[in-house]
């Protein structure tokens, strides 16, 4: 089964180009904090605003959640990209390099209140 973070990173990569720049520069300046890091969920605090994210895995597909108005409409907003590459940073030290894995889109799904 793929590590969270892993998922979590794929599915960034596919965000839009402006949750893409804002994510980065959130994530850069340091507004990301871990609350949760498990094997099947991560939580975040996004200082931008005060935003709530969660990733979670639900029998292998990766789910997503934030409180900001974007995120609540289903998109991959700049919170959840911030969160992912604070992930991506944190786990990059422990991949190991020559691993390939398939696209992000067939294993994620949207956390539906």
């Amino acid at each position: 089964m793929k590590q969270i973070a892993e998922l979590i990173g794929l599915e960034a990569d596919r965000a839009a180009e402006a949750a893409l720049a804002r994510g980065g520069e959130l994530e850069r300046s340091g507004a990301v904090q871990l609350v949760r890091f498990s094997p099947s969920l991560i939580t975040a605090e996004v200082d931008d605003g005060a935003a709530y994210v969660e990733f979670r895995v639900v029998d292998g597909v990766l789910c997503w959640y934030c409180t900001c108005a974007e995120g609540r409409g289903g998109a991959l907003c700049a919170h959840c990209v911030a969160t992912a590459r604070s992930v991506r940073r944190r786990t990059d030290r422990k991949a190991s390099p020559g691993a390939s894995s398939p696209t992000a889109s067939a294993s994620t799904a949207r956390i539906t209140l």
